[in-house]
């Protein structure tokens, strides 16, 4: 472990509170556009809305039921914010390492992509996140990105090289590994690189775990850019075909609903998939879209992209 990996970071002391309780602030943008009748029963009304409009970048969104509370990132700005059902958006966690995806742990802590520690960390949500992961089959992380957990507690990541190449978003290195790849954290807290990819970057299960989606977003030239779908069996991941493109943009983050329809981020806004990979609509954003989570009922799609945090009321 090096001083940097060691070097614990300094606790909120109070709650920094960025936007006091109040109702969400009309959007500007178009109206869903519907490519397919089967979207109109759930983006026939919809609209967007913005419930914060002052970050640095925004990605990484998770709701966190303990706390009833929308959780995100702000890479460049290093922070975790947490907007409230009131309105209010808190500071969650200062001065991190270049955080980036959020996910929630059976036991209702938070776990974090760390890019400046190159590391899987987790917290309560206050003060600091503490690293559980830092190499993989015996090589240190290139700077985890994005993070699922399964139903059986597995932590699943993707691994690219996006926070050791831009100085904005984490600490200039190289990867150790020579690997960028799709990674798991079993429960004995082995980690496992489980299918290598050309700069992977979102990831999802499907509602009945037999089938796992990732993005892979390249340079230009170096791979395709498009979402993924692999077959889990529970030990390994096979059958590698490409799920779906997005027409402009890539498919940075995505999340997939009970139904096993699948919304991706793009340039244009969120793109919807059913789980052939037809697709069904797009909901046009005010800027580039970065990732997307839903609330515990799929009432409400929380929007990352750029400075925003944007809701989508669903029918």
């Amino acid at each position: 472990m090096t001083d940097a990996q060691a070097m614990p970071l300094a606790p909120l002391l109070f709650p920094a509170r960025l936007r006091q309780p109040g109702p969400p602030e009309p959007t500007e943008v178009a109206p869903p556009v519907i490519h397919h009748a089967d979207a109109n029963a759930v983006l026939g009304d919809a609209r967007l809305v913005t419930l914060y409009d002052r970050a640095s970048w925004s990605e990484g969104p998770i709701w966190w039921p303990r706390e009833r509370t929308l959780v995100w990132s702000d890479i460049v700005g290093r922070r975790v914010l947490g907007w409230r059902k009131n309105g209010a958006v808190d500071v969650l966690l200062d001065a991190t390492p270049f955080i980036n995806g959020n996910a929630v742990l059976p036991d209702g802590a938070l776990v974090h992509c760390e890019h400046g520690r190159r590391a899987i960390s987790r917290s309560d949500g206050k003060g600091v996140a503490t690293p559980i992961a830092w190499a993989a089959e015996g090589s240190r992380l290139n700077a985890p990105n994005d993070l699922i957990v399964a139903p059986d507690g597995a932590i699943w990541f993707s691994d690219p090289t996006f926070g050791l190449e831009n100085p904005k978003q984490g600490v200039p290195g190289s990867s150790e590994s020579g690997r960028t790849a799709i990674c798991r954290i079993g429960n004995d807290g082995s980690v496992q690189r489980m299918a290598d990819m050309a700069q992977p970057n979102g990831l999802a299960f499907s509602p009945d775990q037999r089938t796992f989606y990732a993005s892979q977003t390249p340079e230009h030239g170096k791979g395709e850019v498009a979402i993924y779908a692999f077959d889990w069996d529970g030990v390994t991941l096979s059958n590698r075909r490409q799920f779906a493109t997005v027409a402009e943009g890539i498919p940075d983050g995505f999340t997939v609903d009970r139904r096993g329809w699948l919304w991706s981020s793009s340039a244009k806004g969120v793109e919807l998939f059913d789980a052939a990979g037809t697709h069904l609509a797009t909901v046009p954003t005010p800027e580039t879209c970065s990732n997307c989570a839903f609330d515990i009922r799929e009432e409400r799609l929380f929007v990352t992209g750029g400075v925003h945090l944007w809701m989508l009321n669903l029918a």
